[in-house]
């Protein structure tokens, strides 16, 4: 007998295929090879393609179940082999379920309380989560609020790194149950989209539109080709949009809420600070040397002056330029047995300075002639001038005047050479007292460069005539018209002294660590060796008679002192140096009595014990305001975004089984697609059988086409949805 090939048989089961081949058999050998199974099976497992091909064509009769051949029953899937079943889930092998009475009762039921609560509890997550998280946000960053784990955790330095951790992820807790109602909300209408575009779209959905959208892994980017095309709906549009706000909310605002280390204020300590007392600066039981004791320090002021003014090298604690209405700058006495790292504050009594400097006038109106000449005027007095604004009488002596140099300048020792015009004493109002000096006459230069020291800028000069030389002096006179006033007293850790202003009109009690008239009197002694604060060296030696180096920089400033011929220049060189303006002098006199009394504040002259706080190191919650600007914002987005979604006018039918089965009720969708996927199988089949015939091994991994998706293959289809009589939904496919 002649082979015949057996066409329209296709296998139904994958998980017990029967692997026929697809090349030519003879009849009768295929009859007896399924005659030698029929006993081992139940049931056959295969369908004869035609009949079910005429069933699938007819999509407005479900099937009838008339016998398909010789009045036998129709073939049924095995209940273990269902799933893997090519159209096994079409309506064709199913008739309408009908409701049973215990479907009915449950129809009917009353739905528990915390479902008809739901929605209300819902909506009342977002604003009570939200409000409350952002309102201690805002809180955290007004005023200082203290980290309190309740003995739950140790709240030290060490555990900074895991307490932050800790409070980031409370954070997004709290910003997650906040977000519970957008997510649900999301999911809402998510759900309900696959329902709602088909119901706003006569015309139909692309099929490959429609499937994607009923995809639970349909991803944001397909969102946006959906929304480019036109294709979605506006409620699906505010859950794409209302899923960006809640990434961004989720990403910033746990963010916004951290922790610092700051600084508390510990225990009321004593404290000791330096402090000048009675009789400390002028001895009035020592008449002959009443500054006898505060003097020997003065060369330890001017080599502080020196080194801080010329080194920039800070002594002890630095005071902070506070300016205030009449006060330059301050000075403060130094605590004793704190570091300059330690944070604390105290209250003492502190000293502001309004320095004033003058070029004085004086009660010499003519040349004062001198019956001496320049050899033997050793020691000798040659006039003692009264300058009449400071109420002081300064004595000119031979001995510090240099004759033998053509230009001077020196500081006169007010414990020698100046006195309170009134009483005669040392004087007791700080001042200091410069005299600058020039020979117009019977000099000659004492070094290759003849400098000049121009007067002629200075209104007040006097004249003193030698016998053989003739000279012009000028007077400078310096106050530091001081202020004592008890202040709050801060040190920040970095050794600078911030002295706090006073609230309003009130005033602190005097601690008393500073005496009044001995600390002004203290200014007139820590200047008085100002000459020697840097003396010059090297090869500018030969102006040492115009002082030290802070000295020229105070008078002459720094630019034109530096600049003077060096010890090298040619014999001859003229040289010209003047006064800086006394704007200048006064601002480098402040520098010079902050420096000077240093060491006179820092326990010299005697301490004293003040009230005060040592800080201690502290967690506080702290607020990221730009984090929280934009939280605040989106969570109003968000807000708006959940009272539309839950007002809007009619919420769509959701994407439930029970929703699509009912649709898919006498709808020729589920024929169609169980059609595409037989013929796919088919074709799939087809390939594998001929490539064995032709002995060509399968590697593995998926079979060709199995992960073929119909609505790709069926892209330019459309679904569209119509109504039954009854307003039931029910799907078809152009």
């Amino acid at each position: 007998m002649a082979p015949v090939r057996i066409p329209g048989f296709v296998l139904l089961s994958r998980s017990s295929r029967l692997v026929l081949p697809c090349r030519p058999i003879h009849a009768r050998s295929l009859l007896n090879f399924r005659h030698s199974f029929t006993p081992l099976m139940a049931e056959p497992s295969y369908y004869p393609l035609s009949p079910l091909k005429s069933r699938l064509e007819d999509a407005s009769s479900p099937y009838t179940g008339q016998p398909s051949e010789e009045g036998a029953d129709p073939p049924r899937p095995r209940s273990d082999s269902v799933g893997n079943l090519p159209g096994s889930h079409s309506s064709m092998f199913h008739v309408p379920l009908r409701p049973q009475r215990s479907q009915k009762r449950l129809l009917t039921h009353r739905l528990p309380p915390w479902r008809t609560m739901q929605t209300a509890v819902g909506m009342a997550l977002l604003p009570l989560f939200a409000i409350g998280y952002l309102a201690f946000c805002y809180t955290v960053h007004d005023r200082p609020v203290p980290v309190n784990t309740y003995g739950l955790y140790s709240v030290e330095p060490e555990h900074l790194a895991t307490i932050k951790g800790g409070i980031t992820s409370i954070s997004v807790i709290v910003i997650s149950i906040a977000l519970l109602p957008i997510y649900d909300i999301i999911s809402s209408l998510k759900s309900e989209e696959f329902f709602r575009v088909l119901a706003s779209r006569s015309q139909g959905v692309p099929l490959e539109t429609i499937n994607y959208i009923s995809n639970p892994s349909f991803g944001n980017t397909d969102a946006m080709v959906a929304m480019r095309k036109n294709r979605c709906s506006n409620y699906y549009i505010l859950g794409i949009v209302a899923s960006l706000l809640t990434w961004i909310v989720g990403t910033l605002a746990p963010g916004v809420l951290t922790i610092n280390s700051v600084l508390a204020d510990g225990d009321l300590v004593a404290i000791v600070v330096g402090a000048v007392t009675q009789q400390s600066v002028l001895n009035g039981t020592n008449s002959a040397e009443p500054a006898f004791n505060s003097s020997l320090n003065a060369g330890t002021a001017a080599s502080i002056t020196w080194a801080e003014m010329e080194l920039g090298v800070q002594y002890s604690f630095g005071v902070a330029n506070t300016s205030e209405t009449g006060y330059a700058a301050f000075i403060v006495p130094a605590p004793l047995d704190l570091s300059t790292s330690t944070t604390a504050r105290w209250l003492s009594d502190v000293i502001g300075i309004n320095p004033m400097c003058s070029w004085a006038a004086t009660n010499i109106t003519s040349t004062v002639q001198l019956p001496y000449n320049s050899t033997n005027a050793f020691d000798q007095n040659f006039a003692t001038v009264h300058l009449v604004d400071f109420n002081l009488d300064v004595r000119l002596n031979s001995g510090v005047i240099p004759l033998g140099n053509p230009f001077f300048a020196s500081v006169q020792d007010p414990t020698i050479y100046v006195t309170n015009h009134t009483t005669q004493a040392i004087p007791s109002d700080g001042s200091t007292v410069f005299v600058l000096g020039q020979c117009i006459s019977g000099c000659s230069p004492s070094t290759p460069v003849d400098l000049t020291l121009d007067l002629s800028s200075v209104s007040t000069t006097l004249t003193i005539a030698l016998t053989d030389q003739t000279w012009s002096m000028a007077i400078l006179a310096c106050l530091p018209n001081i202020a004592i006033e008890t202040r709050e007293v801060r040190n920040e850790g970095q050794g600078i002294l911030s002295v706090q202003p006073l609230g309003g009109d009130s005033k602190l009690t005097r601690q008393g660590n500073l005496n009044v008239i001995q600390t002004t009197a203290l200014f007139s002694i820590a200047t008085m060796y100002l000459q020697d604060a840097g003396q010059l060296t090297g090869s500018r030696v030969e102006y040492s008679s115009l002082g030290s180096q802070v000295q020229g920089d105070v008078l002459f400033g720094q630019a034109q002192f530096e600049g003077l011929p060096g010890i090298g220049a040619t014999t001859g060189t003229l040289a010209t140096i003047s006064p800086v303006s006394i704007e200048n002098i006064t601002q480098g006199y402040s520098r010079i009595i902050q420096s000077s009394a240093k060491p006179f504040l820092a326990s010299y002259l005697g301490t004293a014990y003040v009230p005060g706080r040592i800080s201690n190191s502290e967690f506080v919650f702290a607020a990221s305001i730009p984090n929280l600007a934009v939280s605040t914002a989106v969570f109003a987005l968000l807000a708006a975004v959940l009272i539309i979604a839950q007002l809007r006018s009619s919420k769509g039918t959701e994407f439930t089984l029970v929703n699509v089965a009912a649709a898919m009720h006498n709808s020729e969708l589920p024929a169609h697609f169980a059609q595409g996927l037989l013929d796919a199988d088919t074709e799939v089949d087809s390939e594998v059988y001929l490539a064995s015939d032709k002995g060509i091994q399968h590697l593995g991994g998926k079979r060709p086409g199995e992960s073929q998706d119909i609505a790709e293959v069926w892209g330019d289809r459309y679904i569209y949805m119509q109504r039954r009589v009854d307003g039931s939904p029910i799907l078809h496919i152009s």
